[in-house]
Parts: C-alpha cells; sequence; structure tokens
C-alpha cells in the first residue's frame, strides 16, 4: 500500500507541475510549476484523508514540510539586503509557525491551522510591508549573482 501512494503521489507532483507550467503564463506568471504540483498533491492527500481514506500520513507531512521551506525560502528572496539577524528572525518565525501550521492540519485542529494559516500569510506579507532595504545595505557581488541564480530556478 505504502508503494502505491508514493507511486500515486509522484505521479500527481508530476502532472500537477506539467499543468501548472502550461497555465502559469495565464494565471499567476510567479507561480512556481514545481510549488504547485507539491502543494496541490498535499492538499488532496490530506481531503481524502479528511474524507475517510486510509492513508500514511507521514507522506503529505513530508510535502507539507517542503512547501513550508520553500516558503521561506521565498520570502528570505523578498528580505534580501536586510540584516542578517532579521532574516533569520523572520525565518524563524515562518517556519516554526509554518511546521505547526502543518501538524495542525495533519490532525485536523481546525481552529489552530485557521489561526496559524492567517499568522503564516501575515509573516508573508511582512517583508513587502516593510518596503526596500535601506540605502548603503546593497548586497556583495557574489551574493547578487546567487541571488540572481535562485530567481531564475522557476
Amino acid at each position: 500500500m505504502t508503494t502505491v501512494l508514493l507511486s500515486i503521489t509522484l505521479a500527481s507532483i508530476l502532472a500537477l507541475t506539467l499543468l501548472a507550467w502550461l497555465v502559469r503564463a495565464a494565471l499567476w506568471p510567479a507561480l512556481c510549476p514545481l510549488c504547485a504540483g507539491v502543494a496541490g498533491t498535499w492538499m488532496a492527500l490530506l481531503a481524502a484523508h479528511w474524507a475517510g481514506v486510509a492513508l500514511d500520513l507521514r507522506l503529505p507531512a513530508v510535502l507539507l514540510g517542503g512547501s513550508v521551506v520553500g516558503l521561506a525560502g521565498a520570502g528570505e528572496k523578498a528580505l534580501a539586503g536586510r540584516s542578517a539577524g532579521a532574516v533569520l528572525a523572520w525565518k524563524t518565525a515562518f517556519v516554526t509557525t509554518g511546521l505547526a501550521t502543518a501538524y495542525l492540519l495533519l490532525a485536523a485542529a481546525w481552529a489552530g491551522a485557521a489561526g496559524g494559516g492567517v499568522l503564516l500569510v501575515a509573516l508573508m506579507a511582512l517583508p513587502r510591508l516593510v518596503g526596500p532595504p535601506r540605502a548603503g545595505t546593497d548586497l556583495p557581488a557574489g551574493e547578487r549573482n546567487l541571488l540572481a541564480q535562485l530567481k531564475n530556478c522557476c
């Protein structure tokens, strides 16, 4: 049963990634197709679980963790040019809140998961709300190059 679920999960990720890649220009150009494939798959797995389908929750748990870390990386990009301490504080708050929210989703603890979701949305908005970095906080050339390469990842 576990290998069948893993095979279905991987096929779902691939299919949803391809679908997101095909429609991203029309819908949401900044959307990473792989991230959409992973998120769509863990959402479907959780919906099936909540509907009564018996499945190993370790698989959606792994995918949820990947989504949390992926979103944290996107937020970190938005904080480029900020102090290392500010970035670490934001990322720590986001990852701990994201993992707690993922656990609450897996446990079907709706009120806690909803509260965590609201907090995650607020944390994702924070880098955009604080505006551009202060003048004089330009990144070294090597870091700018690395960020440019990461930006072109998806």
